[in-house]
């Protein structure tokens, strides 16, 4: 099983250096060669959400939350989970994620409507993973997050395999519309009301600020860089500090290693890498004043939303996804200009676009005014 789930991510790295036309041309004679085209699906309101739920990542926790929402309007859920399918690191077990095996589900034969929650080119693998004789006749929705507005050919070519497509923010909606003549619906993400909530800020006099992100999920569009640019700018030493909560740290090495070096040379800053369970991250938000997200593109923002749930002030680039819900008192939207996309690897690679360039200078300067509102309100009254 080792060497097996080695040697997937050993072609995983080899796919990531094709160019993309040569990925395209694959995808498409696989898809010709296993699928068929879609059938019309039987009906039935027994609903399969597929997710890699062994997975700390934010389309993980996507499903989670899709899954917990449709329970709840009263449909029959099964949760799957495709961690190993889409050549993702599990970091649950199955028992502790609530799902069964991918081969468990195709065992069962049961009729359901199928979502997958997993992008192109890995909604393909499960795809091909489930074959045509088990899709036959089933409804397939895919629920899809992409953090540009210029959507790559694999995207375009999975479309015809859906039934429906759904999306968790008008950005997404806006950038896949124009690639169908299937309706696009916007399914944000539904985020329960924390038991907890952010009520003693600047501990000591100390402003803490949190950025939370996965290593795999590129790191130049995270930028975390800019997000400690603007903490050295906007603090002096002892005035605050600043928590990166990484995951996934050995997907980038050589963009990790960046990163911690110039951690080092800012006072106050700190790396956690380690896995935490949902308590250990309700106790993280909550020992935070501000999160600071400086990120050139996002889906959703899943942190950023639930960063507010929680009552921290949040600091983020004013474009994309979390602008859907960045009308909160405590959202703070920083001023940007779009740029050029450079990116030579990953999902980017070869798309001409555009994405947000935060001005660090103006986030440093809502830092240093949210400190002095901070501080202030926490002085007790004369």
């Amino acid at each position: 099983m080792l060497q097996k789930t080695s040697l997937l991510f050993f072609l995983k790295k080899i796919w990531k250096r094709f160019p993309p036309g040569l990925r395209f041309w694959l995808l498409w004679v696989l898809s010709a060669t296993c699928l068929d085209p879609r059938p019309t699906p039987t009906s039935t309101n027994s609903m399969a959400i597929l997710g890699a739920f062994r997975s700390s990542s934010g389309l993980a926790q996507g499903a989670r939350l899709y899954a917990n929402r449709v329970e709840r309007e009263g449909h029959t859920v099964i949760r799957v989970d495709i961690t190993k399918a889409m050549v993702q690191q599990p970091t649950f077990s199955l028992e502790e994620s609530g799902a069964i095996s991918l081969e468990e589900f195709m065992s069962m034969k049961l009729p359901c409507i199928l979502v997958i929650h997993a992008n192109p080119p890995q909604f393909h693998l499960i795809l091909f993973k489930l074959g045509k004789h088990f899709l036959h006749n089933k409804k397939i929705i895919g629920y899809w997050a992409w953090e540009l507005a210029v959507v790559p050919d694999v995207w375009r070519h999975a479309l015809q395999y859906l039934d429906a497509v759904e999306v968790p923010s008008s950005f997404v909606r806006d950038a896949l519309q124009d690639c169908t003549d299937k309706e696009v619906v916007v399914v944000p993400h539904v985020l329960e009301a924390p038991k907890l909530h952010k009520t003693t800020f600047a501990c000591g006099g100390i402003v803490r600020c949190l950025f939370m992100f996965d290593m795999g999920s590129s790191f130049a569009r995270k930028n975390p860089v800019a997000a400690l640019e603007a903490f050295r700018l906007a603090f002096r030493p002892g005035e605050a500090e600043l928590t990166f909560k990484v995951s996934s740290s050995q997907a980038d090495h050589d963009s990790f290693e960046k990163l911690k070096q110039g951690c080092a040379h800012v006072p106050g800053v700190r790396i956690i890498t380690e896995v935490m369970d949902a308590d250990a991250l309700e106790e993280l938000y909550l020992q935070h004043d501000i999160y600071l997200s400086l990120h050139r593109s996002e889906g959703y923002g899943l942190t950023i939303h639930e960063a507010l749930l929680y009552g921290l002030h949040v600091v983020a680039t004013g474009w994309s996804g979390n602008m859907d819900f960045m009308d909160a008192p405590k959202a703070h939207a920083v001023p940007y200009s779009l740029v050029p996309m450079q990116e030579k690897n990953g999902a980017f690679k070869g798309l001409k676009a555009r994405w947000a360039e935060a001005d660090v200078t103006a986030a440093a300067e809502i830092l240093r005014k949210l400190r002095l509102e901070i501080l202030a309100e926490d002085r007790p009254a004369v």
